[in-house]
C-alpha cells in the first residue's frame, strides 16, 4: 500500500484546525498544495473496494467533505477560500475531480448570487468558466451539469452587469467568462442574447458623455463578445446575422461621420450607393439615441470623434474574432467608409486651408475637428490591417487603395509619433503582400515613407544634425524686451534635439522592421538613386542586419545598366561573425574571382549556380580541345602521306585518287551538274588544317574519335560513292558499255559492297 504524500495530509490537516476567518491568508499555501497532489485528487476509486484500508482515498473524500462545508456555510472568508480550493482541484484533478463537482457548481453560483465581497464573486465566476470548459470533453457530464445550471450562471452575470456598484473590472471578467462559454454552448445561450447585446451595449463604443469611464480591456471584452452572439443564431443563420451586424455598424459609422463632418465640404462620393443624411448647422453635432438597438446618445465634436473611433475599432473585431461558419466579408462598403474617412484631411503648413469649408459652420468646430482627425485616421489604419491579416492572399487587389490611404494619412500627420507607428505597422504587411507587383507609380508614391522612416532610425541612432536655431536681425533683438539670450551664443549646444522629444521604442521597432523590406520587397528599378543610396546609408548607420543582407541580395542597377558599389564590406566588418553574412561572403567572392579569371564583366544580379555551370562547361571545352588537337595532328599526318581526295557531288558522282576514272572522268573546267540535295565533302590537307584553327571542340572532339581505324573508313566512303555514281551514269553510256538490264548491274553493284565490306570487316579484325 502507498503511502500517500505529505502535501494532502497536511492540506487535510490545516483545513481542519484552522479557523474560516484566517483561510484566506492562508489560500496561497493551501493552493501550493492542492497543485502538489494533482496525482491522488486525479486517482480512480476503482480501487478502492480491494484496498478499504488505503489512506489517500480516505483524505481526498476528506478535502472533498471541507470543502462542500466551507461553501455551503455562513462565514464569507470560508466560502472564498473554498472558491480558491475548487479551482486549484478542478485544475489538477481530471476527470475524478469533475465528475464530483456537482454540488460544487451549484453552490459556487449561489455564491455569485448572494451578497458576496466582489472578490468572491470575481472568483466564482472564473471558476464556474473553467468547470464549464472543461466539460466539454464529456457529453455526460455535460447534461447532467452543464446544461442545467447554465441558465443559472448566465442570469448571475446579467445581475453583475446591471448593478450599478459593480466596478468595471468585475464586468470585464463577466463579458471574458461569457464570450468564451458562447461559443461552446450557443444553444443554451440563445434565450439570453438579446439581453447581454442590452447590457454590453454602453461598452463597445463609449464616449465622454457617458456617465461611466470605460477603460480598454472592457472595451474588448465587450465588443468581442458582441460579435461572437452570431453563434446562437438558430440553425444556419449565424452567417447571415454576422454579416447584418457588420452592415450595420458601417451605416452607424456613415452616420456618425455625416454630423462631425459638416464642417467641410467633402468631395467624397459614396460607390455602395449611401447618401449622407441631412444635419441641422444651428444644433450641436450629436448622435445615438436611447432605444434598445441605439448607442448611447453624444454631443459634440470630441465625443462624436470617439464614438467613429469605437464603431472603427468595432469593425476591425468583426475581422480578427472567428466565426461560426464561412461569412461574405463586404469589402465594398468598408472601403468606401475608409475612403470617405482618409479623404478629409486638415490644413497643410504651406496653405492656409486644403480642403473646402462650409461658412456655416463655426471656427471653432473647426478647429475640434482638426484635432480629432488623427485618432479617426489611426482607427481607420487598423481597420486596413484587420482587412490584410483576416483576407490574406485575398486583400491583393485591395492593396493599392490601402497604400494610396497610408500615404495621404502620413503625409498630413507627419508629425505625430502615434500615427507614423500606425503607419509602419500597416506598411510592413502591406508590402509583405504586394511589395513585388507594386506598378512604378506606387512605389514612387511611397516616397515619403521611406524618407520618414530613415529620418526616425537616423534621429534615434544620432546621426542627424540639430535643428537649425532661429536668429534674430541685431535691431530687433535689441526692441525684443523677452528672448532666449541661448541664442546669441557663437558655440551650439552639445545637447543634441532628439533628446527633448525622444521616439518611442515601439515606433523605433516599427521602423527597423520596415528598413528590410523596402529593398527584399519592393522592385528596385522603381526606386530613384537618391532613395536607393539613403536607405544603404539608414542601414549601415543604423547596424541593420536584415537591411543591410537585403541591399547586398538586391544590388541596385540604374537605367544606363550601371551597378552600383554594393555594401558588403560593411556588412561583413560589422556581422562577420554571423552564419548567414558568411555564406554571402563567401559566394559573392567565389562569384568575383570567376569572373576576373575569365576577364567577364562581373553581373551582381547573376545566379551563383549558373557562374559555376559556366566555368565548368568552358573546362569542359578546354580539355576536348586538346584532346582533339591530338586526333587532328594523326589526320594531317594521314592525309600528307595517302594524298586522298575524296569528291562526292551529284547523285553519287565520286573521285577518290582515279580510282574511279575509270568510269567517268571530271573535267576541271566544264562544271559538273550539282545535285542540290546532295552533300559536298573535301577532305584536304589545306582543309584539315584550316579545320584544326576553325572547328568547335565539339567537332574536334569527334574527330578525334575517328582516329582509330581512321583509313578503313575512309575506304569504306571512297566504295560506297563509286556504287552510287556508278548507279547515276547516264544512260546512254551504259546501254553501249554494257548490253545487260539495269537489275544486272544493280547485281554487280551489290555483290561489291558486299565483297569490300567483307574486306573491310577483315582489315578491322586484323
Amino acid at each position: 500500500m502507498a503511502s500517500p504524500p505529505s502535501d494532502l495530509r497536511v492540506l487535510v490537516r490545516r483545513l481542519a484546525s484552522t479557523p474560516a476567518d484566517q483561510l484566506p491568508r492562508l489560500c496561497p499555501v493551501l493552493v501550493g498544495h492542492v497543485l502538489r497532489c494533482g496525482e491522488p485528487l486525479s486517482a480512480s476509486d476503482a480501487g478502492k473496494g480491494k484496498d478499504k484500508g488505503a489512506e489517500t482515498p480516505m483524505l481526498v473524500h476528506k478535502l472533498r467533505t471541507h470543502i462542500t462545508t466551507l461553501l455551503t456555510g455562513r462565514n464569507a472568508s470560508g466560502r472564498f477560500a473554498a472558491v480558491c480550493l475548487i479551482k486549484a482541484v478542478v485544475d489538477v484533478g481530471g476527470w475524478e475531480s469533475l465528475r464530483a463537482a456537482d454540488p460544487w457548481v451549484r453552490g459556487l453560483i449561489s455564491v455569485a448570487q448572494k451578497i458576496d465581497p466582489l472578490p468572491s464573486k470575481e472568483l466564482a465566476v472564473i471558476t464556474l468558466t473553467k468547470i464549464y470548459m472543461l466539460l466539454q470533453g464529456y457529453p455526460t457530464l455535460i447534461r447532467e451539469m452543464a446544461t442545467p445550471t447554465l441558465p443559472s450562471f448566465v442570469t448571475a452575470c446579467l445581475q453583475l452587469v446591471k448593478s450599478p456598484s459593480t466596478p468595471t473590472s468585475v464586468i470585464e471578467t463577466v463579458a471574458s467568462s461569457l464570450s468564451k462559454l458562447v461559443m461552446l454552448y450557443p444553444t443554451t445561450l440563445r434565450p439570453f442574447a438579446g439581453q447581454i447585446k442590452t447590457a454590453l451595449r454602453t461598452y463597445v463604443a463609449p464616449t465622454t458623455s457617458d456617465s461611466v469611464v470605460v477603460p480598454h480591456a472592457l472595451r474588448e471584452s465587450s465588443r468581442r463578445l458582441f460579435i461572437l452572439l452570431s453563434y446562437t443564431a438558430p440553425k444556419n443563420g449565424s452567417s447571415d446575422e454576422w454579416v447584418k451586424s457588420i452592415k450595420a455598424a458601417i451605416l452607424d459609422c456613415h452616420a456618425t461621420a455625416d454630423q462631425i463632418f459638416r464642417g467641410v465640404v467633402e468631395s467624397w462620393e459614396s460607390s455602395t450607393g449611401y447618401r449622407p443624411q441631412p444635419v441641422r448647422n444651428e444644433l450641436d453635432p450629436s448622435g445615438g439615441g436611447d432605444s434598445v438597438d441605439e448607442f448611447p446618445s453624444w454631443e459634440g465634436i470630441q465625443p462624436g470623434s470617439q464614438r467613429l473611433v469605437g464603431l472603427l475599432e468595432f469593425l476591425a473585431e468583426y475581422l480578427d474574432n472567428p466565426t461560426k461558419a464561412p461569412v461574405t466579408v463586404p469589402v465594398g462598403e468598408l472601403l468606401d467608409l475608409t475612403t470617405r474617412l482618409t479623404l478629409v484631411t486638415p490644413p497643410s503648413p504651406s496653405s492656409e486651408e486644403t480642403m473646402q469649408t462650409n461658412p456655416s459652420i463655426s471656427r471653432d468646430e473647426k478647429a475640434d475637428l482638426w484635432t480629432v482627425l488623427p485618432d479617426i485616421h489611426t482607427a481607420v489604419l487598423r481597420l486596413h490591417g484587420s482587412a490584410i491579416r483576416r483576407l490574406a492572399d485575398s486583400a491583393l487587389p485591395l492593396s493599392t487603395d490601402i497604400t494610396d490611404h497610408t500615404v495621404r494619412v502620413l503625409s498630413f500627420h507627419r508629425t505625430n509619433p502615434a500615427v507614423r507607428e500606425k503607419v509602419y505597422n500597416l506598411a510592413s504587411p502591406l508590402l509583405t503582400l504586394a511589395g513585388p507587383t507594386l506598378p512604378r507609380l506606387t512605389v514612387d508614391s511611397l516616397t515619403p515613407l521611406i524618407r520618414q522612416v530613415c529620418h526616425d532610425i537616423l534621429l534615434s541612432a544620432g546621426h542627424l544634425d540639430d535643428a537649425p536655431k532661429p536668429t534674430l536681425p541685431v535691431e530687433k533683438a535689441k526692441q525684443t524686451v523677452q528672448g532666449n539670450a541661448d541664442a546669441f551664443l557663437s558655440t551650439p549646444s552639445a545637447t543634441p534635439a532628439s533628446l527633448f522629444s525622444p521616439l518611442p521604442a515601439s515606433l523605433l521597432a516599427s521602423a527597423a522592421t520596415l528598413l528590410p523590406l523596402f529593398l527584399s520587397h519592393l522592385p528596385q528599378p522603381h526606386l530613384s538613386p537618391d532613395i536607393r543610396s539613403l536607405v544603404d546609408r539608414t542601414a549601415i548607420l543604423s547596424s541593420n542586419k536584415e537591411a543591410m543582407l537585403a541591399s547586398v541580395l538586391q544590388p541596385y542597377k540604374d537605367s544606363r545598366g550601371r551597378y552600383y558599389p554594393s555594401i558588403l564590406p560593411f556588412l561583413v566588418q560589422k556581422f562577420g561573425t554571423s552564419k548567414e553574412v558568411e555564406v554571402v561572403r563567401s559566394n559573392l567572392v567565389r562569384a568575383g574571382r570567376y569572373a576576373q579569371l575569365n576577364t567577364d564583366e562581373y553581373d551582381p544580379s547573376a545566379n551563383l549556380d549558373d557562374l559555376l555551370a559556366d566555368r565548368q562547361l568552358r573546362g569542359e571545352e578546354a580539355a576536348d580541345e586538346e584532346m582533339g588537337d591530338a586526333g587532328e595532328q594523326t589526320d594531317v599526318v594521314a592525309v600528307v602521306e595517302k594524298e586522298k581526295r575524296v569528291v562526292v557531288s551529284g547523285w553519287g558522282t565520286a573521285v577518290t585518287n582515279g580510282t574511279v576514272q575509270e568510269a567517268m572522268e571530271v573535267d576541271d573546267d566544264k562544271p559538273a551538274e550539282v545535285n542540290p540535295f546532295a552533300v559536298t565533302v573535301k577532305e584536304t590537307e589545306t582543309a584539315v588544317v584550316n579545320k584544326k584553327r576553325a572547328a568547335s571542340p565539339l567537332k574536334r572532339k569527334s574527330s578525334g574519335g575517328l582516329e582509330v581505324g581512321e583509313e578503313a573508313k575512309v575506304k569504306r566512303v571512297a566504295v560506297a560513292a563509286a556504287a552510287a555514281a556508278a548507279v547515276a551514269v547516264d544512260t546512254k553510256k551504259v546501254e553501249e558499255e554494257n548490253s545487260d538490264s539495269d537489275d544486272e548491274g544493280s547485281v554487280q553493284i551489290d555483290m561489291s559492297l558486299d565483297d569490300d565490306d567483307d574486306e573491310d570487316e577483315e582489315e578491322d579484325d586484323e
